[in-house]
């Protein structure tokens, strides 16, 4: 153990400038950038029109996102909200499939750098594999946002209507979150896992996933924290303060992505390695 620490560290660091992680980063925070706003319309124009509680998605926000990204947030969804649209939600529907599928082709093509697989042989079979990653994000966010805002009213109905033990109610309520971290740790499995051209054993692609997600929540509560408390762009740019917390956070979470990724291309280094002394 002591040996594979600082090899493990040392492989991670090589890859990282070896396979340019950092422009890789820049590139997907690029398509993340163009992705939110289109995303952000279709999300509140479904709120809209099922009438889901917004507040309840911007509380949860706020306890991991900087408040700068989450005035952003509120202003889209309360916006859009006060004037449900179908018309509206088609059309960010619409967008919010095209810029996901580069942002997703993006994340894809550092994940095949990871485990050194190459360009993929068969495109228009990566190009369906982005698309049906695509389409599962969005119904995977859209059934969290429901479970997280409709729980309220439902479990308020099951409890005077259907005996439900407040108890019950209560746990449910603490365990939502959760709940939604679990599915963002399946959706992230099951990109790293499409990436792919053949089957993958399991073990090597859950520990970057786990550790991708766990780095995104910790990163992005940190950030907050420091921009909340510490940093103030606004006084250092003005009115568009928001917009470099927001540029900032982006590039931290596509880095944090890749280098999930990264990490079990490493793990899988390591073994053959030991494989090797072992022959």
């Amino acid at each position: 153990m002591g040996r594979k620490l600082p090899r493990a560290l040392y492989l991670m660091l090589q890859r990282y400038f070896r396979h340019n992680v950092g422009i890789q980063s820049a590139a997907l925070a690029f398509y993340l950038l163009f992705m939110i706003f289109p995303f952000l319309i279709f999300i509140s124009a479904l709120l809209g029109l099922l009438d889901l509680n917004v507040t309840a998605i911007l509380l949860a926000l706020g306890e991991i996102l900087p408040r700068d990204i989450v005035d952003i947030i509120r202003t889209y969804l309360v916006h859009v909200g006060r004037s449900p649209n179908l018309r509206l939600m088609l059309f960010g529907l619409a967008f919010s499939i095209w810029f996901p599928m580069r942002a997703t082709n993006a994340l894809m093509v550092s994940v095949r750098t990871a485990y050194h697989l190459g360009p993929p042989r068969r495109a228009v079979v990566q190009r369906l594999k982005t698309l049906l990653y695509t389409v599962v994000l969005i119904l995977t966010i859209a059934l969290t946002l429901t479970l997280m805002t409709v729980g309220d009213r439902i479990l308020a109905y099951a409890v005077a209507n259907l005996r439900l033990p407040p108890a019950a109610a209560g746990l449910w309520t603490r365990l939502r979150f959760p709940a939604a971290a679990v599915a963002g740790y399946f959706a992230l499995f099951f990109l790293y896992a499409l990436a792919q051209d053949t089957y993958q054993p399991w073990r090597n692609i859950w520990p970057g996933t786990l550790a991708a997600l766990a780095g995104w929540m910790g990163l992005s509560w940190l950030y907050a924290a420091y921009v909340d408390n510490f940093a103030h762009y606004s006084l250092l740019y003005g009115s568009i303060g928001a917009v470099i917390v927001l540029l900032i956070w982006l590039y931290m979470s596509a880095t944090v992505l890749i280098l999930g990724a990264e990490l079990n291309g490493t793990l899988i280094a390591l073994r053959k390695d030991r494989k090797g002394d072992h022959s």
